[in-house]
Formats: structure tokens, sequence, C-alpha cells
């Protein structure tokens, strides 16, 4: 019985059996010294490993294997692990280091061998073979291992033996038997040394296979697996075909190289002959089977190897069973001659893409080049699908990755076969690009074909043809199949329009044609897609036009703002403005004589800023006198109502709008012997506070003017009244509460002064004013826009409906583009439509005599009981706002962040305006007082502007205890022009204390050359025409105007933020309300930041 020893646990046993990985991890743990034999007795050894965890290996050697277990989990499903080879290696080393005691049991052991070998016969030499033999009952062979006496052969079968040496052959023994031949002892074997005719490696795998075969019957057969024949193949073992039982006559020689099927072409007068062989090395074996007895035989499906004549070979894959079949059937196919082109165009090359060819019929080429892409357009489910190809020459392919490098193709109408060389990283890189979304096209499925696009989700199918397409071709590709879509069909044609502009009584007629080449297009149908901001368009053939994106933007005003009629749009004459900068990018154009002189006339009004008016002549009832530019504005009055054309006089503050419309008035209801004034009278409405200083202007100006006061609440509400007046003055709030009366009388001229109080469209008030009846409208105001360009439609919709459109229709076309997006193109087409209708002066252009005003920043410090309570609610808020920075928060919590910087503000000015109980100082309320002391002692007259009541009232209590006197005027003041005159005619008064709201526009103030506010607002504009109220005309001394900011307060903030946020549009301002909307929570946390 064999025993442990350094022959039985050879370490070239060991290489054999696992794998170069397992070794390497086996040899750490044992060089670690994680391995220890434990017992080591003949038969058994037992070690301790200490891996991760510590592991118990025990080896044991029987008579036909070592046995190898390790407790660990990989071990116990039956493999060979690390711990086992570090055991292995352990025990070795433990007999090597036990050698020297050994010599003894040695030596024994070769005595012992001696003295058996006395008692049996010498092994004989033997004849090794194997045999393959067929099982047609089943369909299936065995494959079975002989040994034979020498002696029993016939002399021509004996084979001398060849050593030969193959590097993969133990590879593929260990494969065989890994799992299922343990480490197996070379006793009870067959003797290497005694076999005559084969190498020692046969021996081996006969040992191999014997062991496998007992494993499983009683017998030395076994089923001839594929690597089996390649082992046999590899070793030139002695194989032989047939029942070893019977007499050995055929030896197979086992060819190692593979073989491949060939088909020959020849033409003789029968026709083409199409014949197989198979071509493994330098044999060419015929698929005929010439004699009956030795058929072609299969030995194995996968791979499949075939017996042909007395060879035994595996054939490539390019071989199938089927096919195989089917040529040895006929080895043989014949064309007859009239059946040649039919074989030609429709077999052929399907036949040279399967299977090698050749003969003296056909004819090879070979070709390369970079490839052309191509893409070929089409449909799939009603949706546009592109196919990408690639142009070799002539010849093309569709794209495909799976495909060889080497294609086959067939020269068109020839036997020549050409070899078409492709560029894989060409057609991939070219695929790459098509399927970017740069060209709204993607890969398919991967189950669809390779080179199948398709549009992406967001891909309008019209732009792809349109824009893609295009953007393709210029990219390389060409482009196939657009002609033949059938649901996306488009016209590439440019399209062109063509205006004719008619004129009626007051408004004009536009047809217009558009055209796509020879089709044309309905206006409405064109009005209908610009207005659903659509980009294309249905023709009559059913192809499909694009509306220029330039076409969207040019002509949604025209849609908007006109009415449709059966064959065109109708446009009130307010639009004339408009249509005439709008033709200008027409393609053609055809006037009337009406809308040609209506234009000129418009020319007039705004080329040369306005100088092509005609002069008029004043009025000699008229007592004062005009300056240069007033006289202008003059004029321009009269040539609006000339034409009925409502006008916005829109001068700075203080430049004398006032006297303009007065003498105006006055040149209407003018007495003249050929002259007839209107019988109806004029209707002015202006804010209560400034009543008295249009009565005051009339009576000085105009005296002439029959001026009926409609304001008293002992008014006469008698529309009689009316006709006996030329000008009949009332106030907002009396024309709110009298409309219906007032809108039963239709006056010559409806004129709104301080027409910012129709800002807002929807209020009372601007609803009520739309109502009045008047043949002409002036409104008038130094601040056209004060919080958006809403203010502006508002009031347009009083002085020409219509020409800004509808409300909604002009915050989504001008208000949401000019003011959110900054939106410079819209903004300048809002000015060509007003400009006509505006006249604005700045006191610069047209007053350049007037003294210089100097602004000043005048800053103070907080007090420490201030900066403690400012500190304290600023953290109060700041704590509140964190919690609400996202958007919707912000909006829904609004009223609680303007409380906020309110009481900021306040507690700047004085902390007494939030806490009656505070006894602290406040810094700004100090610097006012030094302010107003040096003012008094230099003997200036100052006005004195706050938005806080409160402030006002902390101060009059100060100069009331300096016995200072003052002036005073808030929105409770009853007499409001005694308060201004009193400031005017009193030069012992220095100064007048104001609320910015009841008196920052309307009065003339010129008494004064100080300006103080004490607090910032958030309207720059509002502080200027506060200040406008002294420095305009009739101002003869410098004025400085002081701006009071506490430092490292909101107030600091708000001015720089102001500065940050001034719009760039030309006159588009904020004040508090819009000018929050506009605020990020980034601002917001900025200004109650520290």
């Amino acid at each position: 019985m064999p025993r442990i020893s350094l022959e039985t646990l050879s370490e070239e046993l060991l290489k054999k059996s696992v794998s170069s990985d397992l070794m390497s991890k086996g040899h750490e743990l044992y060089l670690a010294g994680k391995a220890s034999v434990t017992q080591l007795s003949q038969q058994v050894a037992k070690c301790a490993v200490q891996d991760r965890h510590p592991y118990k290996v025990e080896i044991q050697v029987g008579d036909k294997f070592i046995y190898l277990k390790c407790d660990c989990l990989y071990a116990n499903r039956g493999a060979i692990c690390e711990h086992d080879v570090a055991a292995f290696l352990a025990v070795r080393n433990q007999l090597i280091q036990n050698q020297p005691a050994r010599w003894r049991e040695q030596l024994g052991g070769v005595v012992s061998a001696t003295q058996a070998g006395a008692r049996r016969t010498k092994s004989n030499p033997y004849f090794l073979f194997f045999s393959l033999q067929e099982i047609p009952a089943i369909s299936s062979w065995s494959l079975s291992v002989y040994t034979l006496p020498v002696n029993a052969l016939p002399a021509e079968l004996r084979q001398d033996p060849q050593l030969i040496d193959h590097p993969e052959f133990d590879g593929v023994l260990e494969a065989i038997g890994k799992h299922e031949l343990p480490l197996r002892s070379p006793y009870n074997a067959l003797n290497p040394q005694a076999c005559v005719n084969c190498t020692p490696e046969s021996v081996f795998f006969a040992n191999v296979m014997l062991e496998r075969a007992r494993s499983y019957s009683y017998y030395n057969t076994t089923a001839p697996q594929p690597e089996y024949l390649t082992i046999l193949a590899r070793t030139q073992s002695p194989l032989f075909l047939g029942d070893p039982y019977q007499p050995l006559q055929k030896r197979l020689a086992i060819l190692e190289n593979q073989g491949s099927l060939r088909l020959r072409l020849d033409r003789d007068v029968q026709g083409l002959h199409l014949t197989s062989r198979i071509a493994v090395g330098d044999l060419n074996i015929p698929l005929q089977e010439s004699d009956p007895d030795n058929p072609i035989r299969v030995v194995w499906l996968s791979p499949l190897w075939l017996i042909v004549e007395h060879y035994l070979f595996q054939v490539d894959g390019s071989i199938s069973p089927d096919l195989l079949y089917s040529l040895i059937e006929t080895p043989t196919i014949t064309i007859p001659p009239k059946d040649e082109l039919e074989f030609r165009n429709r077999h052929l090359l399907d036949l040279a893409e399967k299977i090698a060819l050749e003969g003296d019929v056909i004819s090879w080429e070979d070709q390369g080049g970079n490839p052309v892409p191509r893409i070929y357009l089409g449909e799939e489910e009603g949706e546009i699908a592109a196919e990408l190809r690639f142009g070799y020459g002539e010849y093309e392919l569709r794209y495909d990755p799976r495909l060889p490098e080497q294609v086959l193709q067939r020269k068109p109408d020839s036997w020549t076969l050409v070899r078409l060389q492709r560029q894989p990283e060409i057609e991939a890189e070219r695929f790459t690009t098509a399927s970017s979304s740069s060209y709204g096209l993607k890969r398919g499925a991967a189950n669809r074909t390779p080179g199948k696009l398709y549009l992406r989700a967001r891909q309008h199918p019209i732009d792809f043809l349109l824009h893609k397409v295009p953007h393709l071709a210029k990219d390389g590709f060409e482009i196939y199949g657009e002609e033949k879509l059938k649901t996306a069909r488009v016209n590439r044609n440019t399209p062109r329009i063509s205006f004719n502009i008619s004129s009626g009584i007051d408004w004009f007629d536009v047809q217009a044609v558009v055209s796509f080449g020879e089709l044309e297009v309905p206006l409405k149908e064109l009005r209908r897609a610009v207005r659903k901001n659509e980009r294309y368009i249905k023709l009559a053939d059913g192809t499909i036009g694009e509306i220029p994106a330039e076409w969207v933007e040019r002509y949604k005003h025209l849609f908007a703002l006109g009415d449709e009629t059966q064959d065109g749009l109708r446009l009130n004459r307010y639009q004339l403005s408009y249509l005439d900068q709008l033709i200008a990018q027409v393609d053609q154009v055809q006037t009337d004589d009406g809308f040609d002189v209506a234009r000129r006339q418009l020319r007039r009004l705004t080329e040369n800023g306005f100088a092509g008016i005609n002069p008029r002549t004043l009025p000699w009832e008229f007592t004062g006198e005009l300056r240069p530019y007033q006289k202008a504005g003059f004029d321009w009055l009269h040539f609006l109502r000339d034409f009925k054309f409502g006008g916005c006089l829109a001068d700075d503050m203080g430049l004398g709008k006032t006297v303009q419309a007065l003498v105006f008035l006055q040149s209407i209801y003018r007495k003249a012997p050929d002259y007839t004034p209107p019988s109806q009278a004029s209707l002015l409405i202006v804010p209560r506070s400034l009543l008295v200083n249009w009565q005051r202007e009339s009576a000085r100006f105009t005296p002439g003017l029959r001026v009926l006061e409609y304001f008293d609440s002992d008014r006469i509400k008698d529309l009689e009244a009316f006709s006996q007046a030329d000008l009949v003055i009332t106030s907002y709030g009396v024309m709110l509460r009298d409309i219906i009366l007032l809108r039963k009388y239709r006056f010559h001229y409806v004129i709104l002064d301080e027409s910012q109080s129709i800002k807002n469209p929807v209020s009372q008030t601007a609803k009520a004013a739309r109502l009045l009846e008047g043949d002409h409208r002036l409104v008038m105001t130094g601040t056209p826009i004060e919080n958006s360009t809403v203010e502006l439609w508002s009031q347009f919709a009083f002085l020409n409906p219509g020409l800004l459109g509808s409300l909604d229709y002009f915050r989504d076309e001008f208000g949401t583009p000019i003011e959110s997006k900054k939106d410079e193109d819209t903004a300048r087409l809002l000015r060509k439509l007003v400009y006509p209708f505006i006249l604005r002066r700045t006191k610069d252009q047209v007053a350049p005599e007037l003294p210089p005003r100097t602004e000043r920043i005048l800053y103070a410090d907080m007090q420490p009981a201030q900066q403690k309570i400012y500190h304290r609610m600023r953290d109060y808020y700041r704590g509140m706002l964190l919690g609400m920075l996202d958007e919707d928060k912000l909006s829904q919590n609004r009223m609680k962040i303007l409380e906020g910087l309110l009481r900021l503000r306040q507690i700047s000015n004085h902390p007494l305006l939030v806490d009656d109980k505070y006894r602290g100082e406040s810094g700004k309320f100090e610097l006012l007082l030094e302010t107003l002391e040096t003012l008094l002692a230099e003997g200036h007259k100052a006005l004195v502007f706050s938005q806080f009541v409160q402030m006002l009232r902390l101060v009059r209590h100060a100069l009331d205890d300096r016995k200072i006197p003052y002036a005073y005027l808030d929105g409770h003041t009853l007499d409001r022009q005694g308060q201004v005159d009193l400031f005017q005619n009193d030069p012992k008064l220095p100064f007048f204390l104001i609320s910015l709201k009841a008196g920052g526009k309307g009065l003339n103030l010129t008494a004064a050359d100080y300006v103080i506010h004490i607090d910032p607002w958030w309207n720059p504009a509002v502080e200027m025409q506060a200040s406008d109220r002294t420095h305009r005309i009739g101002q003869d001394k410098p004025v400085f105007v002081f701006k009071l900011i506490t430092r490292d307060t909101v107030e600091e903030k708000i001015v720089l933020l102001q500065q940050r946020k001034q719009e760039l549009v030309d006159q588009i301002i904020v004040t508090d309300s819009s000018f929050f909307k506009s605020l990020t929570s980034e601002d917001l946390v900025d200004l109650f930041g520290k």
C-alpha cells in the first residue's frame, strides 16, 4: 500500500492538479508560516492552516488516489482550496526535514522491491491502441483503449514510439479531470516504459481515460468527447476504426489542422458545375463517397468531426451538419446554361459569403477607400425613421458593427466578386455623429436594426426635415428618400408676403398674400398660425411650409391688433405708426392715396423732433409768454387735434405743462371773426390738491376761458350748465362718483392731469375715465410710467383705444419681455408705437438757464439704544425670512416681508415710530435738526419731505420747542393752497414740512432753495418729482437736495439695490409694490442681512 512520501506528494503532481492562481495563494500561506503539521503517519497527515479563520486539513493516501480534505466552505463543494495547497507544501517540508532519519526506511523499500521482483515475472511489453466504433442503434460512437502483446500484431501495424512536445497537453488533461479525477497514485496503471508503440503522453491519456471509464462502467470504453479526439491527434496516438475484437484493418490518420469547406465553380457545355471538397492543410478531400463500404462519417456534431476515407479531422465552424449532409448527398450541382444568370444574380454572392468559392468561372477584385455616409429617410408606423448606410465606390453597405471588416460584393452584371475592405472606425464615428442630439436623431432599441435612427422625443419632424437634414448634408451625409415621405412633406421655398393697403374713414384695410413658390396661403391661415406661435403651415398640395421665425415676431402684433375681415385685416388709424414701420420689411407693398397722405402727415409729426409740424398762431386772449419749447408743444397739440389723435404731454416737472394746455384750450375757444369755436365744453380732471392751482393759472394766463368749477359738495349736476362753459374742472374723486352723469355728455376735449392717477387699468378710476365721451383726449404727466409698462397701456387705452391691443396681449407681448426679460427689441417697438403720441422734454434739453441742482447724501450713525432695537428687529425678521426662501413662500408671505422692511426703515428714522415708549436718541433725527438749524442760521428756505407722517410730527414738535415757524402739509391738511401761499410769500417762514404722498407733485414751491428727504423712497422718480417742486421754471437760486441715510441699515442697502436694479429701458422705473416683485431671495437676505 502506498505511503506518504516525497515521491507520492510530488510538486509536479500538485502543479498538474491545481490552477496557477490557487497554487500562488497556497504558496503565500505556506511561506507566511500559516500552515503547520499536527500529525504525520504513513497514510495520514493532519495540518492546521490559519487564514481569516483557522482551518483543519487532512491528507490521506489510498490505493488509487491522494485525498485532500479541508473544512472550509469552498472545499466542502468538492474543490481543492488554497488551504489544501498550503498543507500539502507543509507536509513536504516536514518530510524533507525528516529525510536523514529515513534512509533506513528507504533502503528497506529497495530491498523489499527486490524481493518482490524475484517473486513475479517482469512486466511484458505491450502495444497500446485506441478504437473508434460507431453504434448505429443509438446514433453514437464509442472510444475504447486496449493493450495487446506485441507478438499478437502483424508487422505492418507496428509503430515505433515518437516523443512529441505539446505545451497544451497537460492543460487539456487538467481541464478534463479537474473535478472528476483527484490526485492519483501511479500504482495499478499502465506502465509507460513497457509500451513499445506510443509516447508516454499517450499512455498517460490512456490511464486517464481508463480511470474515467471505470468510474462509470465495468468496461474500458467511454464516449468520444471532442477534447479526447484533439488529444489523440496531438499525441499521435494509434487510432483504429471498427470493432477491436475483429481483425484490425484500418488505421485512422488524425489530422491536427481543421478542415474547411470549399466550393468550386466550373463550366462546360452542359453548364455550370458546383463541386465541394474539404481542405485540411495541404490535403483536399472530396465530399464524394466513391466507396460504399467507406462512407463519410460524422463522429461529433459540435464541433464537427468527420471520417473521410482514412482521415479523422475536425471541421471549422463554417460548416453546419445540415449543409454537410446536403453536400454529401449531392456532391455536384449542375446549373444548365439557361439558368446561369439566375444562379449568378440570386445565389452566387450568398454562397460566396458563407463558403469559400473558387474556380475559373469567377474572378476576384479588392476594393477599399473611405466610406461615404448616406442617410435614407423613410417611415415606420407613421413616424420618420432614418437608416445609415455607407458607400464604398459603387457599392453600399448598411451600417452594422457586427459585419466583418472584409465584406463580399458582386460586381453588377458580371462573375466578378469584390472583397470590400470596410473602415469600421470611420463608420462608428459617423454613426455616433448622426445619432447625436444636435441632429435630432437617436439610436433604436437593442432589438432593432443596428443602423436605424429615430427622431428624438422633442424633435418636430418638420423642423428635422427643414433644419437638421440640411445640417447633416453640410456635415458630409448624403440624404435620400425625402421625396417618398407621406406623413411629412416639406415645401422648401422661402415664403414671400405682399401687402395691399387701402384707407377707410378711420381705419386701414390690409390685404396680404403669402406665397411659397407657386402656392398661396390665405392670410387668415397665416394669422392663426402666428397667433398660436406655430412655425409651420399646411399648404394646398399637402406639403408643409415653414413660417420664418422672424415672421412670428414681426407680424404677431399686426395679427393681434387688427380685426379679421373676409380677405384681410382692418387696423384703426392709431396703428398708422406701427403699419408704417412694418411695411418696410414686406416683400411687396401697394398703398392707396389715403394711406400715403396719412403716412406723410405722421412723418411730419415724428421726423426731426416734430419740426415738420406747421406753427400755429397764439390766441390774442393769452396774457402770458411761451418759451420756444412751450410754443412747440402748443403746435404739437394742435397737430394731434387736426388728425384726431390722443396725446400725452409728458414734459419734465416744472416745465409748464399747465400753461401749454391752457393756451391750447384758449386757442380752441378763441373768439375770432372767421372762426367758430366748438359748442361743447372740455373736461379737465385733476388731483384734488391741484384744483386751486389750475383755477389760479387759468385766471392768470387765459382769463377769456369760461371755467366751471365742478367739484364742490354743492355742485349743480346739470349737463345744460356744461354747455355754458368752455372748461369744466373737476377732480378724480368727483369724476368717479358722477360718472353716470358725466358719461352722458360728449365733451370736446377730455384732459387728465397727473394721469398716473389712472395707471392701474383695472381700477375704478381708470375704468370710469375710459367711459367718458369726447371728440379728443389728452393726458399730462411728468412720469408716464412709475411702476410698470402696464401704466402706459392704461393711459393709452384712454387716449387711443386699441393702439396697444388688449391688456392681456400687452402684458404678454410687451410687459413681461421688457420688465422681466429686459428685451430691448420689444422696448424699441413699444417706443415706436407710442412715440408719435408722446411729447416729452427734460429740463436739460429746454431750460438750460435753470440754476444748477446739487444732490448730496448725508450719513447718520445710529445711537446705541437705537442700534440695539434695530438689530433685535432685524434678526427677528431675518430668522423668519430664512424659512421662506423659495419663490412660493416668498409670494405667500409678501406682506410680512414688506412689514419687516417698513419697521427697519422706521427705526432708521427714529425708534419712536415703532415704540412709543422709546426714550433714547436717533442719529438721523439729531442730524436733521442740526441741518435745519444751520439752514435757518444761513437764511435759507427748505422743503422737508418724509413718507412717514409720524416722522413729520416729531419734527413739528422739535421745531415748536425751538420756536421755529414752518408750514405743514399732509393728507389731512384742509387748506392746502393756504399753506403753499404762506411758504411762498413769507420770507421769514424757513421750512415747509410735507408728506411725500400728499405734496410730492403739482405744487410750485420755488421760494425754497433746499430740499431734504428724511427717508429714501423705493422709486427715485418720486423723490425727483418732489425735488422738482422747487427746481422748476421761476427758480433763480441754486437748489441743493439732501438725502439723509442712516449708516449700516436697510436704507444704505436700498440705495445700492436701486442703483443695481435700475431699469435699462428708458422711463421704466419701479415703486414699492413692483419693486418687491423684482426682488430675489438673495436680495432679501441682503436687505435683512448684517
